[in-house]
């Protein structure tokens, strides 16, 4: 079920007018709409999901109870979910891989169904559990007692299928507070304001460059320099109104019941750096890599030398993340690259004495038009369907010809000029959105305002007639 459909808009009224009327049984409530929610993708899903989780479930209160089973307890348990993720995720990969490298026949082509069975937000909920059996061996959460609160801690249907990767610590104090939660018509209107900002992001701009993405895309070993740039160019914005879009509207909905859900992205083309982009860009899934996987190895303890090791096997691991394909491992490296090259960069400014370069706003400008740039070359890594087809697009995009733009590309660069504008204006919106609502509900008499929001309405529902698209984090 997606969040841009009526079917979910049903659901969603139905179970927060019983959540308010009825305060005794949220937790309840909740889990049979989490249920409903997961279960129209398949039972087979939701009963793997529930064996999954029920393990991890009880080895977290192992882990707490008993001192001498702790790390088999903690390694039972992340062997059981990683092994989840990577039987229906990367069995197929694998299997091909073997194939093209030793020249044999195996049985991959019997393991396509792993693909097309992929358990929706698996790649989400994995790392959840794991991160909570991490954090109660770490001493850093209790285990929860409650099987029902665990189980809407992980599958709160606002954040289960493509995130934010919500924290125990950051989650299950608000679930055992669910009882006391009022209702509230400012966080109401909170909640509404985000999850219009994602409908807006996901069915007005997502959805109309997708044709536009795929067009380009599905001929990229023939794409000039300059169509290769614009097509990077207009699927950054389609992977970030697509992705930030599901985001928040998943932080509305969470707004909606009373609860606070992580902010996953902030204005990341804004950035300058690759260091600032991973802190504006996916934050829950960089901040998860940089804690349990970068750190684990080691971070930055041991020098220089193995910092940058682990940072690049942390970036490698992100990409692959996202899938079973060779593009996405050399994304994430790609992207380790990046946070490297960053660091070498600013330890030779430091050497040159010259690190107060980076206050001069022209600088920053030329930074913000720069990294855009090889974020964009980074996106042709991420889209394309092989290596070698990125790798010739990336060459003819970097050669001096891709600067000659023929006349019929410049629609298209008119429509991305607009889009970084409406980003920048995201930006201005979401860091004074306190003072902003205030004008617009002090300034703008109630009528027109009424009339504005049932456009909105009018809008979204003929955007829903005309069919639904999924979201493409849904497939990672």
């Amino acid at each position: 079920m997606m969040f841009n459909t009526p079917e979910f808009a049903l659901l969603l009224v139905i179970t927060m007018c019983i959540y308010y009327l009825i305060p005794r049984h949220r937790l309840w409530l909740l889990t049979a709409a989490n249920l409903v929610f997961y279960g129209v993708v398949g039972p087979g899903y939701l009963l793997l999901f529930g064996v999954i989780s029920l393990v991890v479930y009880l080895c977290g209160l192992g882990i707490e109870y008993t001192s001498r089973w702790q790390r088999i307890l903690l390694t039972l348990g992340i062997l059981l979910t990683s092994s989840n993720l990577i039987f229906f995720k990367y069995t197929d990969f694998a299997l091909r891989s073997i194939e093209k490298v030793l020249s044999i026949h195996l049985v991959a082509h019997q393991s396509e169904w792993l693909h097309y069975a992929l358990p929706l937000g698996i790649s989400f909920y994995t790392f959840e559990l794991i991160s909570y059996l991490v954090d109660v061996y770490k001493g850093r959460i209790p285990a929860e007692r409650s099987l029902l609160r665990f189980w809407m801690f992980i599958m709160f249907f606002a954040h289960m299928i493509a995130g934010p990767i919500m924290r125990g610590k950051e989650f299950l104090p608000q679930i055992r507070q669910l009882d006391t939660i009022r209702f509230n018509p400012a966080q109401l209107r909170l909640g509404a304001f985000f999850i219009v900002l994602g409908l807006a992001k996901k069915m007005g701009i997502a959805d109309q460059l997708a044709s536009y993405c795929d067009s380009f895309f599905s001929q990229a070993s023939t794409l000039s320099g300059a169509e290769g740039w614009t097509a990077s160019v207009l699927y950054a914005f389609q992977i970030y109104c697509d992705f930030s879009g599901y985001s928040d509207m998943a932080v509305g909905i969470g707004y909606l019941f009373g609860l606070e859900l992580a902010r996953n992205f902030n204005t990341p083309y804004l950035s300058t750096n690759a260091t600032e982009f991973w802190r504006r860009w996916h934050i829950t899934l960089s901040s998860w890599i940089r804690d349990y996987i970068y750190i684990s190895l080691g971070g930055s303890r041991r020098g220089e030398v193995r910092q940058y090791a682990n940072l690049f096997a942390a970036m490698t691991i992100s990409g692959f993340w996202h899938g079973s394909q060779w593009t996405f491992i050399a994304w994430g490296m790609y992207q380790g690259g990046l946070l490297i090259g960053h660091k070498l960069y600013v330890n030779l400014l430091q050497k040159l004495r010259i690190i107060q370069i980076q206050t001069y706003m022209w600088y920053r400008m030329l930074s913000l038009f720069v990294f855009f740039l090889l974020t964009c070359l980074g996106w042709v890594i991420f889209r394309t369907e092989g290596i070698h087809v990125a790798a010739g697009l990336i060459i003819r995009m970097l050669n001096p010809k891709a600067l000659i733009m023929p006349q019929w590309l410049w629609h298209f660069w008119w429509i991305a000029g607009g889009l970084y504008a409406l980003h920048v204006l995201e930006w201005y919106l979401l860091n004074r959105l306190d003072r902003v609502s205030s004008l617009w509900h002090s300034w703008i008499p109630s009528p027109i305002r009424a009339a504005v929001y049932s456009f909105l309405v009018l809008v979204f529902l003929y955007m829903l007639k005309q069919g639904q698209s999924s979201f493409i984090y849904f497939q990672f």
